[in-house]
C-alpha cells in the first residue's frame, strides 16, 4: 500500500464507482498537481458552494469568449481559427460548452477525490469508522435477510502507550501503517478493514463463519509478530497485536450487538495475557 490514496487494501470494495478513465472526457497533460488542489478545496467548502463557484466561472468564461470572438470577427476565420486553437486547447466550435464541460470534469474527479479523503484514515491510508460502519450495516442487513454468515474481527495493538512514550508518536505512526498493511496483505479481496480508532482496527468477514474468522485472525496476529520481530526490520521496536472474533447467529440482533460481543472477545484477549485470538461462543453473539 504504497499511496494511502489509492487503497489497495480493499479492491473489491472501491468508494467510486463508473465508467472506465477512458470513457471520460481527457484533461490536458499537467492537471494532476491542480486536481489535487481542487479536491482539497471541494473538500473543504462543499461539493455544493465547489458546485456554484466552477459553474458561475464558466459562464463568466464563456461569455469572455464571445467577447474575444466579436473582437476577432474581422480578422480572417483562418486567423481566428489558428489563434483559438493555439490559446485553448478545445474545438473551435462550441468554446463556452468545451470550457465548460472540461470545469464539471474537473469538478466531479475533484468531489471523487474529496469523498475519498472523507472516507479514508489520513495515517494508515485504510478505510475509516465511517465508511466502515456503513458498509458494515450493509452486510449485516444482507446477511440477515439471507441467513448468510459474517464475522467480526477487531484488533488491538498491545501495549501502543508504552510504545508511544518509550519511542515517540512518530514511531508509534509508523507502526499503525506497518501493521495496517500487514492485515490488509493477509486478507481477502471481499474482506473490509478499516481503523476504528486510535490503535484499534475492525475486519469484516463477509460469509465467513467463526472457524474461519478465527483462522484469518490467527494468521493476522502471526504475520504482525513476524513482520516486527524479524531483525532487519527499520523499526526495530517488537509489537504485537490483541483480536476479538465473533461470528454472528441467529440471535444476534443488531450490529451494534455484534460489535459489542467482538469489544468483548478482545477484552477477554487481553486480559489473558495479549498476543492472542480470542473468540466467544456463538450463542454469545447476539
Amino acid at each position: 500500500m504504497n499511496d494511502p490514496q489509492a487503497h489497495p487494501a480493499n479492491p473489491a470494495h472501491p468508494a467510486t464507482a463508473g465508467e472506465p478513465v477512458e470513457a471520460a472526457p481527457r484533461l490536458p497533460t499537467g492537471f494532476g498537481p491542480w486536481m489535487d488542489r481542487l479536491a482539497d478545496w471541494v473538500h473543504r467548502i462543499g461539493v455544493r458552494q465547489a458546485t456554484l463557484a466552477i459553474v458561475g466561472s464558466s459562464v463568466l468564461l464563456s461569455v469572455l469568449l464571445d467577447v474575444l470572438w466579436h473582437w476577432l470577427a474581422g480578422w480572417p476565420l483562418s486567423t481566428r481559427s489558428l489563434l483559438l486553437a493555439t490559446l485553448l486547447p478545445v474545438p473551435i466550435a462550441g468554446l463556452g460548452a468545451g470550457i465548460t464541460l472540461r470545469l464539471i470534469v474537473a469538478l466531479d474527479q475533484a468531489r471523487s477525490r474529496a469523498e475519498q479523503l472523507a472516507l479514508t484514515d489520513a495515517l494508515t491510508g485504510v478505510r475509516n469508522r465511517r465508511w466502515f460502519m456503513t458498509q458494515a450495516a450493509l452486510e449485516f442487513e444482507r446477511a440477515t435477510r439471507h441467513g448468510r454468515s459474517l464475522a467480526l474481527v477487531l484488533i488491538d495493538v498491545d501495549h501502543f502507550k508504552r510504545v508511544n512514550d518509550e519511542h515517540g508518536h512518530q514511531t508509534g505512526d509508523r507502526l499503525l501503517v506497518e501493521i495496517a498493511q500487514t492485515c490488509a496483505a493477509t486478507l481477502r479481496r471481499t474482506d473490509l478493514l478499516a481503523r476504528f480508532g486510535g490503535e484499534e482496527f475492525i475486519v469484516l468477514l463477509p460469509e465467513t463463519g467463526q472457524r474461519e474468522a478465527v483462522r484469518l485472525a490467527e494468521r493476522m496476529r502471526q504475520a504482525v509478530q513476524a513482520g516486527l520481530r524479524d531483525p532487519q526490520h527499520p523499526l526495530q521496536v517488537p509489537v504485537t497485536i490483541s483480536l476479538g472474533v465473533v461470528a454472528m447467529s441467529a440471535a444476534t440482533p443488531t450490529l451494534d450487538a455484534l460489535i459489542r460481543a467482538t469489544d468483548q472477545a478482545l477484552y477477554d484477549a487481553k486480559r489473558a495475557g495479549r498476543d492472542r485470538v480470542h473468540t466467544l461462543p456463538l450463542s454469545l453473539g447476539g
